[in-house]
């Protein structure tokens, strides 16, 4: 029995011992491993370097110090992450981070990276210790990289550049006529970028990249006014004519006539952008540029010449209005008006004073005797079988052309007026040679058809003489003061022959009503002889002017 309690009492002793054996290992083991991660966190605490296992987009700072943390490594590459922008479900490009003008806090980045593993106190030693071990153990602890803001003036660029890519002017509606026929396009829409907005959005990523959705509006186009289009176009052909300004012929234009109910219809039925055939009529002109050319001023279509005479200053005022006139081209349907053309009669313009009407009485204005080439125009118009628009007789026949032929212009009015009804340009040419004036029109005869002019006399007035004494005059002494003129009612015909002669129509063309003038006769009673004072009136015979035409009255 004693055996027994004694094995069983050394069997306890020996667990004891096991037991206290495992404690003491166990507390030994934790003193080591306390010791060594105090003294590895002392070790940690003098360590001036990156802690191991720290990292920011993948690039590994251990063994870096903070000033090589901050200057010395590329941190561009964390800013390769692009920015992408897109509008109307289009990509519309994409930038980096640094083209925004993005750059990385490195200062702060640095000191995020040092501040791994490094708390105070003895638990931070602890902590320390643990960091590092854990990083030499392959453990990462990734920090996040701070990055600043976008540029306000990179954005803008971005945003110019895109919206030049992006953006889409409207297309208005237009309509335009080729030698193929008349074709309508319909509009197109446009658009446009919010640069503004697209900025906005930017700034508020702050520098972290990611994607965006741009906005735009639409710039709607004008559409093409059919209704206004009809009115610009609907037209008739238009001949082609002389170009005043350049001396040369210019082609016509052709008449336009639209079905304006089919047109809208096409025009409707057409996609934006789409060029459509318009039904419409072109009708081409009667008269080409090659056609005119041929037959330009080939004609003369009527001819007029008057005697010119008085004193040199009227003469030299016929001969500077024949040549102001000179060359003067109307297309057809053009208006002559001699008064624009020839102008204001200034002795500043080269015309000079000679005897001219005024009030029924001949006095001495600057221009006197351009009336002859108004005339003389007239005829000449009249020959060639154009239309007279406005035209005036002088107060008294003048004796330079024949009675109803005359026509009276003066600054302000009276006016001469004529149209060229010809279909084709005329060419005005006047000469002035051996004291005659000469009126040529040129232009280009359809027929062999030509024109003489003819007049009536309906009635006269025959102008009385008056004898009046004059003291100043020696006795019998007869100067005549006023020449007399007979008053004519005159009617003029416009007769229009075939080439063989024969008469085709007799047409009046114009009444002309001249006024009589009494003829003054000045008598001298300076030294009248005593026996004589009884005496009747002087004899007629001999006196100058008496009981005749004056040959030329001023104008």
């Amino acid at each position: 029995m004693e055996e027994k309690g004694t094995a069983r009492t050394g069997a306890v002793d020996a667990a004891k011992k096991r037991g206290m054996l495992a404690w003491i290992g166990a507390a030994a083991l934790v003193g080591v491993l306390t010791g060594c991660l105090l003294g590895l966190g002392f070790y940690a605490g003098g360590y001036d370097r990156v802690f191991p296992g720290v990292a920011v987009g993948g690039m590994d700072l251990e063994g870096c110090s903070q000033w090589e943390v901050e200057n010395d490594l590329d941190w561009e590459r964390l800013l390769e992450e692009s920015v992408s922008v897109r509008a109307g479900g289009e990509e519309l490009g994409s930038f980096s981070q640094s083209q925004l003008g993005a750059q990385v806090d490195t200062a702060a980045l640095a000191e995020a990276a040092w501040a791994v593993g490094r708390k105070p106190g003895i638990l931070g030693w602890v902590q320390n210790a643990w960091t590092m071990l854990r990083g030499k153990m392959g453990g990462v602890t990734e920090l996040e990289a701070s990055a600043t803001g976008y540029d306000r003036q990179a954005l803008e660029t971005a945003a110019a550049e895109l919206a030049a890519s992006f953006d889409q002017a409207a297309a208005d509606g237009g309509w335009e006529l080729t030698e193929d026929g008349l074709f309508a396009v319909k509009g197109v829409d446009g658009r446009r970028l919010d640069q503004a907005d697209l900025v906005r959005q930017l700034e508020a990523l702050e520098g972290r990249g990611g994607q965006v959705d741009a906005v735009w509006e639409t710039v709607e186009a004008r559409p093409l006014d059919l209704e206004e289009a009809v009115r610009q176009l609907e037209s008739e052909p238009t001949p082609a004519r002389y170009d005043i300004e350049t001396g040369r012929v210019v082609e016509g234009r052709p008449g336009i006539r639209l079905d304006a109910e089919a047109a809208a219809f096409a025009l409707d039925a057409a996609a934006p952008g789409e060029r459509v055939r318009l039904p419409a009529e072109i009708v081409e002109p009667a008269l080409t540029a090659r056609e005119l050319e041929a037959v330009l001023f080939r004609d003369v279509l009527g001819t007029a010449s008057t005697a010119v005479s008085g004193s040199s200053v009227r003469r030299g005022n016929v001969k500077l209005s024949g040549r102001l006139i000179n060359g003067t081209v109307l297309n057809d349907g053009d208006e002559f008006d001699y008064n624009l053309v020839v102008g204001e009669r200034t002795t500043a313009r080269g015309f000079g004073a000679a005897p001219s009407y005024v009030n029924g009485e001949t006095v001495d204005t600057v221009g006197g005797g351009i009336c002859q080439t108004s005339s003389t125009l007239y005829l000449a118009a009249m020959r060639s079988n154009l239309e007279i628009v406005e035209r005036y007789n002088h107060r008294y026949w003048p004796g330079y052309i024949a009675r109803g032929m005359d026509a009276t212009v003066s600054w302000g009015g009276p006016e001469f007026r004529f149209k060229n009804n010809t279909g084709y340009p005329v060419r005005i040419e006047a000469e002035y040679r051996d004291s005659q004036l000469t009126v040529t029109l040129r232009g280009t005869k359809t027929d062999d058809t030509y024109v003489e002019m003819e007049y009536d006399e309906l009635s006269t007035t025959p102008y009385e003489t008056e004898y009046r004494e004059m003291a100043e005059l020696p006795w019998g002494v007869r100067q005549q003061q006023q020449s007399g003129y007979t008053g004519r009612e005159v009617v003029t015909y416009r007769c229009l022959y075939s080439g063989d002669g024969e008469l085709l129509s007799r047409t009046e063309e114009a009444r002309s009503s001249y006024k009589s003038r009494n003829e003054i006769i000045l008598v001298g009673t300076a030294g009248k002889p005593a026996e004589d004072e009884t005496s009747g009136q002087p004899e007629e015979e001999g006196l100058p002017g008496a009981g005749g035409e004056p040959d030329l009255p001023p104008g």
